[in-house]
C-alpha cells in the first residue's frame, strides 16, 4: 500500500472510530441515565458531568476496543471492496450503510461473546442500539469524505486492458 493512501486512511480511520465511540458513550450515557430518572433519581445535576466523565473512563477504551474498531475496520474494508464496482455515486452511502450496520451487528455480537453480562448494558433497549449505530452511520459519511475513492475498476474480470489483440 502507498505511503499517501495509508497517511489519508489511518487518520480519517480514527477519526471516524472516536466519532462513533463518543458517539455511542454519550448514547449509552444518556439511556443510562434516563432509565435512573424513571426510576426517580434526580439526575439533572449529574447528567453533563457523568456523559464527560463516561467519555474518558473505561467505557471509550473498551467500546472503541472491542466494538467499534473491529466492526468498522471489517465494514470499510468490505465497503471499499464493493465501492470499487459500485456506481460511483453510491460511495458515500455505503460507507454510511457500512457504518450503521457495522455497529448494529456488533453491540449485540459483543455483548454474547463478552464474559460480563453485558459491555453495552443500554443496548437491551433497541432505541438504544438504533441510535447507537447512527454514530456507525456518521462514521462512515466522516471517513467516506475524507479519504478519496479508490482508482475504478471494470465491472467484468475480463476488462479490456487485459484482453489478447485480435489477429487480422
Amino acid at each position: 500500500m502507498k505511503a499517501s493512501v495509508v497517511r489519508g486512511v489511518v487518520p480519517a480511520f480514527i477519526l471516524a472510530v472516536v466519532l462513533a465511540v463518543v458517539w455511542g458513550s454519550l448514547v449509552q450515557t444518556h439511556y443510562n441515565l434516563s432509565a435512573l430518572a424513571s426510576m426517580g433519581a434526580d439526575v439533572a445535576s449529574v447528567r453533563w458531568q457523568t456523559m464527560g466523565r463516561d467519555l474518558f473512563s473505561g467505557f471509550f477504551p473498551t467500546y472503541g476496543g472491542y466494538v467499534v474498531l473491529p466492526a468498522l475496520l471489517v465494514a470499510f474494508v468490505v465497503a471499499a471492496l464493493i465501492a470499487r464496482r459500485a456506481p460511483a455515486a453510491a460511495r458515500i452511502p455505503l460507507f454510511a450503510l457500512a457504518g450503521g450496520l457495522a455497529i448494529f451487528l456488533a453491540n449485540p455480537l459483543v455483548n454474547q461473546l463478552a464474559p460480563v453480562a453485558l459491555l453495552v448494558g443500554a443496548t437491551r433497549d433497541w432505541g438504544c442500539t438504533f441510535w447507537m449505530s447512527m454514530g456507525g452511520v456518521a462514521a462512515g459519511l466522516l471517513f467516506a469524505l475524507l479519504v478519496p475513492p479508490a482508482p475504478r475498476r471494470p465491472a467484468h474480470a475480463h476488462d479490456t486492458a487485459h484482453a489478447r489483440p485480435v489477429a487480422g
